[in-house]
């Protein structure tokens, strides 16, 4: 205003020409463009918070709607399966990369794996989620709805209040959902739009994108753990389980399932699972308690190996016993943790026994390249310590199955053609064309048989057997009779029977040193296929149980045709005769003598039964204790049998995890696990033997970020 005064009398004392502005003009004009700047700037401000307050109400709606996902994802309440929905790929018709809205039902969806899908065409991979509760249909199609109305609508936040004097409502949508992972962990990336959205409008008013990455982790419940798995990959299905009259107790209220690794192709296929499992006399957990789950989960690779030593080939019959080299005994020798290489074990015939001891702090593992064979009257002596057999601990005693051979046409499977239950081999091939030395890709994989759990009722045999391509069989003979073998030295006679890959094969000398004597040989039927143990399949023309080996040590009665130049037989009972017979075989070996086929656990020879006839085949009758008939024969050959009671009741305590778990219908079996078992396997081996059902958890949200355009 000075500066204007002063202006106004400089032109004033100039020339007094001209015009004058009004001081009071002046000042006016001052305070207009003041006033005017005030209320400008009360403008600017108040639309600003508007803007601003539609952005913060837009952001809160992304924020509610990925804590909205994250709780229904992480429903895991009894008979709810949404947390299958972090592994599958959703999305709404907002989303370039679908068509249309896809919410897919877990169940059909894959994991890719390539081992699972092996031999197999149009093999879409290992379903991501079963479609069976225990014994009942999962309702995948409600789940499957509730899912996709979030994905289809708009989701409002909050409800709409009558006279409400709110200015904007609030929503999300949810565009897509997209798992990167495994089926143990990874990530699922969700893009969201939160928005803010008029009164009186269905136009958004401000919108927040967001790219959010949470990451998904898998968890195994109490009653998912699989304390019998069985199943290795898509061509096992059905065939992969016999339950018969299995009794399951679990111990000290102890939970878990049964995981029966396969394929489901529709909800009808979701009966009687126990029908199913032929385990209609089966007692197993109920719902609650994990029961009958049909999943082809993942498998964790087997326990990691140390202070590792090779004991080859244990043969376990009393003589063998008595030698101090014989390895039927065996201990952690005061190591915290031992492991002993062993190609098989045979502990077949009466007072054979393998033994061996652990404790709480001197745990064992046997790797076993071959073969397992507790039978006959045979047994496998599990010591906690130094206490009697049946006291060992499960959870301190680990069998680890590591075969050498991977079969694509003789493969185990169990016999589920009538109600006896036991193994049986599917495609049983002829091997009418035999390379030296054979592809042994054409023999069936290798089987743990035991068919008794000791003496005494309160024995059992406790352990964690890991054999993913291992073929479990529990099945009584229907001979009661069994070779009584080597013990003592009455004759020469030291070859022993034997079940190799789930069938009947034989041990030369039981007693010799050289790699010939401890080889393993397989028998064949006059056809050239090989005798499945047991032999219980319907369709068989040679229904037999192959029960002794004889050698030759003196003359032949005379009142027969039987040739006289025979050196070896073995003994056979004919299931569909119930008789007994002497018949002769022939040798064709099939691989080389050497350490490397020991060591791969491969057989020798095949040993072919020559046809039935009076020269190869003598009929023994009904009764092996027949002074007139049996015994000359049975004594030409060195063959002393014995006649044994079938124990009736079989204990198993730990757990399983196997290809294919083959029990029978006879006698009384009892399966035993309890939460110690889990807690110290699972302190032994690590976190990933917690295994068996899965359920998923969105947990940390690991990136958040906002973004301007997203598809």
């Amino acid at each position: 205003m000075l500066f204007l005064f002063k202006k106004y009398k400089y032109f004033n004392n100039r020339d007094n020409s001209g015009f004058a502005i009004p001081q009071i003009l002046i000042i006016g004009i001052g305070i207009t463009i003041g006033v005017s700047g005030l209320i400008a700037s009360s403008i600017l401000s108040l639309t600003g918070s508007k803007i601003n307050k539609q952005e913060f109400l837009a952001k809160s709606s992304s924020y509610s709607g990925i804590t909205k996902i994250k709780a229904l994802f992480n429903d895991n309440n009894p008979n709810r399966f949404f947390n299958f929905y972090w592994i599958v790929d959703n999305c709404s018709e907002k989303s370039s990369n679908c068509s249309s809205t896809k919410v897919p039902i877990p169940a059909n969806e894959y994991w890719s794996d390539s081992k699972w899908c092996d031999g197999e065409e149009n093999c879409r991979g290992r379903q991501k989620a079963p479609i069976c509760y225990a014994m009942d249909q999962i309702p995948w199609i409600n789940e499957q709805e509730l899912v996709q109305k979030l994905f289809t609508d708009s989701n409002n936040i909050g409800t709409n209040l009558e006279n409400s004097k709110r200015e904007f409502n609030q929503a999300f949508n949810l565009i897509s959902s997209r798992y990167y992972g495994t089926e143990e962990s990874g990530i699922n990336s969700i893009l969201i739009e939160g928005l803010s959205l008029p009164t009186n409008s269905s136009q958004k008013s401000s919108s927040n994108k967001l790219r959010v990455n949470i990451a998904v982790a898998s968890t195994t419940n109490e009653s998912g753990f699989g304390f019998i798995s069985v199943g290795e990959n898509d061509s096992d299905k059905e065939n992969s389980l016999f339950l018969g009259n299995l009794t399951v107790k679990p111990d000290d209220k102890a939970k878990g399932s049964i995981i029966w690794r396969m394929n489901l192709n529709s909800n009808d296929d979701c009966g009687n699972l126990k029908t199913l499992a032929m385990g209609e006399n089966a007692t197993i957990p109920n719902n609650e308690n994990g029961g009958l789950w049909i999943q082809p989960l993942s498998m964790p690779q087997q326990p990691r190996l140390k202070n590792v030593e090779d004991i080859g080939t244990v043969i376990c019959t009393p003589e063998r016993i008595a030698r101090n080299n014989s390895n039927c005994i065996l201990n952690s020798k005061n190591k915290n943790e031992k492991t002993y290489r062993i190609y098989s074990i045979f502990a077949r015939g009466l007072n054979s026994k393998f033994e061996i001891s652990t404790r709480d702090n001197a745990k064992i593992i046997l790797e076993i390249i071959g073969d397992i064979d507790i039978s006959n009257g045979g047994t496998f002596c599990h010591r906690d310590g130094l206490n009697a057999c049946g006291t060992g601990k499960a959870e301190n005693l680990t069998i680890l199955f590591k075969q050498k051979n991977y079969p694509k046409q003789n493969i185990l499977a169990c016999n589920r053609e009538n109600k006896e239950g036991g193994v049986k081999i599917k495609n049983n091939i002829n091997y009418i064309d035999i390379n030296y030395p054979l592809n042994n890709d054409l023999l069936p994989g290798n089987s743990f048989l035991i068919d008794n759990t000791g003496k005494a009722i309160s024995e059992k045999f406790a352990a964690f057997i890991y054999g993913p391509q291992l073929t479990f069989i529990s099945q009584r003979p229907n001979s009661n009779y069994v070779q009584v073998t080597n013990n003592s030295r009455k004759n020469d006679n030291f070859g022993l029977i034997v079940t190799s890959r789930g069938s009947y094969g034989y041990i030369k000398n039981t007693l010799g040193t050289s790699l010939e004597d401890t080889f393993t040989n397989l028998i064949l039927t006059p056809d050239l296929k090989l005798i499945p143990y047991g032999n219980n399949q319907d369709n068989n023309l040679y229904n037999y149980e192959i029960i002794g080996f004889g050698k030759k040590i003196s003359n032949l009665p005379y009142d027969s045709q039987f040739s006289q130049s025979v050196e070896n037989v073995f003994l056979i009972f004919d299931k569909s005769s119930s008789t007994y017979h002497l018949r002769t075989f022939n040798i064709k070996n099939i691989n080389r003598s050497t350490t490397s086929t020991l060591q791969r656990s491969y057989p020798r020879a095949f040993a072919i039964l020559n046809p039935k006839n009076s020269q190869n085949d003598i009929n023994l009758g009904s009764d092996l204790d027949d002074d007139s008939i049996a015994k000359p024969w049975l004594n030409s050959f060195g063959i002393e049998m014995q006649k044994i009671d079938n124990i009736l009741e079989r204990n198993f305590e730990g757990a399983v995890w196997v290809k294919n778990f083959c029990l029978d219908n006879n006698g009384t079996k009892n399966w035993k696990f309890s939460k110690n078992f889990i807690e110290n396997l699972v302190s032994w081996h690590g976190s990933e033997f917690n295994w068996g059902r899965k359920s998923y958890r969105g947990k940390s949200i690991i990136l958040w970020d906002t973004l301007r355009k997203f598809n």
